[in-house]
């Protein structure tokens, strides 16, 4: 029987291979680490992204929703303002007709008078007073007139400056904190 001898070129060749697998596997494991990292980095990068936009997605929506609310709020403030304006306006008016209806009456009484006056000073007396009177009742309702407008002002103007009141307060509010 014969001893079998090992060739050192053999054993170096197997030696060889046994360093180059284990480099292999090395390289390997290497590639494999460095690709799980990569794709794990990715991964929370996406997530990240995914809800940064998100967030930009939510902050959009908010915008809208306070933009169309506002705008509702707008609308109705100056529905509000008109409304009261008719209304005010509705108030003069009648004045004026009452006024009207009140001037023309005396008008009419007092012109009988002066037709039936017995002498030109009684006539001139009579225009006098009648003059007097309805410059009086004309002075009286022209102030309340006047006190009606600035009421109707007043009214008509409170919803729209609550409102641009508000807006400001809005406006202001995200610089302040």
């Amino acid at each position: 029987m014969s001893k079998q001898k090992t060739n050192p070129a053999q054993a170096t060749s197997e030696a060889a291979a046994q360093t180059l697998d284990a480099v292999a596997a090395a390289g390997k494991e290497t590639v494999e680490t460095v690709v799980k990292v990569g794709t794990d980095a990715a991964a929370r990068g996406y997530e990240k992204a995914f809800a940064m936009g998100q967030e930009q997605i939510d902050a959009a929506v908010k915008g809208y929703d306070q933009m169309a609310s506002a705008g509702r709020e707008n609308m109705d403030a100056w529905v509000a303002a008109g409304s009261a304006a008719s209304k005010g306006f509705e108030a003069i008016n009648a004045e004026v007709v009452d006024f009207t209806k009140g001037t023309m009456a005396e008008h009419m009484e007092t012109f009988g008078k002066v037709v039936a006056a017995k002498s030109p000073q009684q006539a001139f007396d009579l225009q006098s007073d009648f003059a007097k009177s309805a410059f009086d009742a004309w002075v009286a309702r022209s102030t309340k007139v006047s006190e009606l407008g600035v009421k109707i002002a007043s009214e008509a103007g409170a919803p729209v400056s609550a409102r641009l009141q508000a807006a400001m307060e809005s406006f202001v509010k995200p610089f302040a904190s």
